[in-house]
């Protein structure tokens, strides 16, 4: 069973970031992606996308570029860029994905817990 409201709460400026880090891509091939990478278990809205994209290009992190191939003549595609100076950006959203990811677990393991008691916090 998948969580819509938790879905919205991924981090999707780290998976776009990943994505692009690969190769240049346009947006619906992003949620495409993000979707089959995922097992199908993050759902991501093309509108959402779109504003994070947005936020990540005025932040000079991507950049767009049209593709105005032989392939694609019938439409043109907005194609996505990963810039290099992303990375300090790209390593403190890693950083900060790991430090909840773990947060969580040790939520629900009891791990916090047992430290919150020795640590004299209950």
């Amino acid at each position: 069973m998948r969580s819509e409201k938790f879905s919205k709460r991924m981090p999707l400026e780290l998976l776009c970031l990943s994505l692009l880090k690969e190769r240049d891509m346009y947006g619906y091939q992003m949620v495409q992606e993000i979707e089959a990478r995922s097992g199908d278990l993050l759902v991501v809205n093309i509108t959402t996308l779109y504003v994070v994209l947005k936020k990540l290009v005025e932040k000079g992190y991507v950049t767009v570029h049209y593709n105005d191939s032989a392939i694609t003549r019938e439409r043109l595609r907005l194609y996505y860029h990963y810039e290099s100076n992303a990375d300090l950006y790209y390593g403190q959203l890693q950083q900060e994905y790991q430090r909840t990811t773990q947060g969580v677990e040790n939520f629900f393991s009891g791990a916090g817990k047992a430290e919150a008691v020795n640590n004299g916090k209950k």
